[in-house]
């Protein structure tokens, strides 16, 4: 589309606003910019004055004067715009093509202060059609320190602005809907407000902190209507994607889940602090007493797909140990993730938090989550959690240590003396009660000799959820309306109403197969049997093996932590549904009395 063509269209549009509705759009724009660690950084402000239906900065204005921060506006002189001081809207009227203007005040002279781009059009590449003048990009190619921001009404953006290699890109551009960022300056910023943030999270008592959780628990729940407004765009934007429904569960908000959310921050806060906790303190023949004290990460970032309610476990459990969260959502969930981190930072900004302490990279940009992995310079661990592909990416291509989360591929296996209606209800519970988790079972193994009585009554009750079977050839001899397995059937996880069978002969066989195909993450034997039950225990090589149990129960808040970060499959650091203690380290403490060494 030519810039001619651009104009044309949104001109169009803008006639077509209300002033409500510019006023709506226009405040959702400047609010966020607001919440900024630029802006708030910023000791001036240099903003374009709207007139005929721009994103208006009125309130970006107004906060930056109640801040006491230097507000400038510019007024063009022939071919040339330089930047005034006002301090009323009384300073300005209408001057070059009814633009409001300064009329008196001093010159601006802040290099490095934060600049508000006006344009007609942009694409996600943040290249700009202006108004075909040139007065910015002549001013931005002689005032480089400035921290650029274009805002934009959603309706402005296009799939691509004609581009010229002189072109100055914003370093940031706002619509009511979306951010775009260049990565370098985002992350920059991003990570340099986590660490400041840092050393004042380890200073705070675990009293503030429990305050702040229990604040949060309650906003979470006052505010939930604006979250589940904000989750509709993204179930509505992944049903019209005709994105899996077992994706879509794992994506979707209620009350319950929400009241979920909160239940895990007061879980949280009940929980005893780990955060300077001292260990291990022995003398030493010397006289030196030595132990170990309990201490934060630092700075934890987590890369996460489509669980909004990850946004919430995570901040909790990090903020509760003393650690700077920076997290990094999916495309799929990101008015989701926006909405809850606004809600729980301003719990947090009303009980006087840091900035800083919990953040959320907006930009959904593949090539931001590439960085974000090699941002060592302030991160000290990164997590991520999601599906396998998700998973090895992070681990391949990550500069930061990595805490790994696995996929579940969870078996269950129904040995020759399980009782039949306990498996039936086990595996039932475990593959239907939620599809779209990790912790679902995908696979059963079953010993030949109970295996005819199992899956008839099985299939029944599977039936009742349309479960298909994809068996092997001896459980597709038991029962009518299974399907072949194939190869990969044994190591897939599913997140649908899929489980595979597999047929075994006996403990040894079964305990290899489920070794073998495995991600280390949950695992069950239904048996009355004590030996068989205590050699799974010993030789399965997962996370969690359950006996008698449903893997749904491998969760941090069943587990009794109340939220967790991630269920690691790794055996480095943590291992499990990742709770408190996993999110902290220790350092030696040493007390002496004058002693060297000689």
């Amino acid at each position: 589309m030519e810039k001619k063509e651009i104009r044309k269209k949104v001109f169009s549009h803008r006639k077509e606003l209300t002033q409500a509705q510019i006023e709506e759009k226009s405040r959702a724009i400047c609010e966020r910019i607001m919440r900024m660690d630029a802006f708030r950084r910023a000791k001036s402000v240099y903003v374009y004055m709207d007139c005929k239906g721009e994103v208006s900065t009125k309130p970006l204005i107004e906060e930056a004067w109640r801040l006491g921060k230097t507000v400038a506006a510019p007024k063009v002189f022939g071919e040339e715009m330089t930047y005034f001081e006002i301090v009323s809207y009384a300073d300005v009227q209408p001057g070059y093509y009814d633009i409001p203007e300064p009329v008196t005040g001093r010159a601006a002279a802040d290099d490095e202060a934060l600049l508000i781009v006006p344009g007609v059009g942009f694409d996600a590449q943040r290249h700009r059609c202006g108004y075909g003048k040139g007065f910015y990009d002549r001013y931005l190619s002689k005032n480089t320190k400035h921290t650029t921001v274009a805002v934009a009404f959603e309706f402005q953006m296009v799939d691509e602005v004609p581009a010229q290699p002189h072109d100055i890109c914003p370093q940031y551009l706002f619509t009511e809907d979306r951010m775009f960022a260049d990565p370098d300056v985002l992350l920059e910023d991003i990570g340099r407000s986590a660490k400041q943030a840092e050393p004042l999270l380890r200073k705070l008592s675990t009293a503030q902190k429990n305050d702040a959780l229990r604040k949060t628990a309650e906003y979470l729940v006052k505010y939930s209507e604006e979250i589940l407004n904000a989750n509709a765009k993204d179930v509505a934007a992944a049903r019209a994607s005709h994105m899996h429904e077992g994706l879509v569960d794992r994506l979707m908000l209620n009350d319950a889940r929400i009241e979920s959310m909160a239940e895990g921050m007061r879980q949280i806060a009940a929980l005893d602090d780990p955060i300077g906790e001292v260990s291990d303190m022995k003398k030493r023949p010397n006289g030196l007493m030595i132990g170990k004290k309990r201490v934060p990460l630092g700075v934890i970032g987590i890369i996460y797909e489509s669980r909004p309610n990850v946004t919430a476990d995570a901040f909790g459990l990090c903020f509760k140990t003393g650690n700077a969260v920076i997290l990094k959502g999916g495309s799929d969930a990101i008015h989701s993730n926006a909405a809850i981190v606004e809600v729980i930072c301003r719990a947090l900004s009303d009980c006087q938090i840091p900035e800083g302490a919990l953040q959320l990279i907006e930009v959904t940009d593949r090539a931001v989550t590439a960085q974000f992995m090699r941002l060592k310079k302030y991160v000290d661990v990164l997590i991520p959690r999601g599906g396998a592909g998700l998973i090895r990416a992070v681990v391949e291509n990550s500069t930061i240590p990595v805490i790994e989360t696995g996929t579940g591929n969870c078996h269950i296996f129904v040995d020759e003396s399980a009782d039949i209606d306990m498996a039936v209800s086990i595996i039932n519970n475990a593959k239907t009660q939620r599809i779209g988790v990790c912790n679902a079972c995908e696979s059963i193994v079953v010993h030949e000799k109970i295996e005819k009585e199992l899956l008839v009554a099985l299939k029944k009750k599977l039936d009742e959820h349309l479960v298909e079977l994809r068996c092997d050839a001896q459980a597709l001899s038991c029962i009518d309306g299974g399907v072949p397995a194939l190869e990969d059937d044994w190591g897939r996880e599913y997140l649908d109403y899929i489980l595979s069978v597999k047929t075994v002969s006996s403990l040894d066989e079964a305990i290899a197969h489920i070794n073998r195909y495995n991600t280390g993450h949950s695992e069950s034997i239904i048996t009355q049997n004590y030996t068989n039950a205590m050699r799974f225990l010993d030789e399965i090589d997962a996370a969690a093996v359950y006996v008698n149990a449903s893997t749904r129960f491998t969760d941090g808040f069943e587990f009794g932590f109340g939220a967790e970060i991630g269920i690691s499959t790794q055996k480095l650091h943590a291992r499990g549904p990742m709770g408190l203690e996993a999110l902290t380290t220790t350092k030696y403490i040493i007390f002496g009395d004058g002693q060297i060494r000689p």
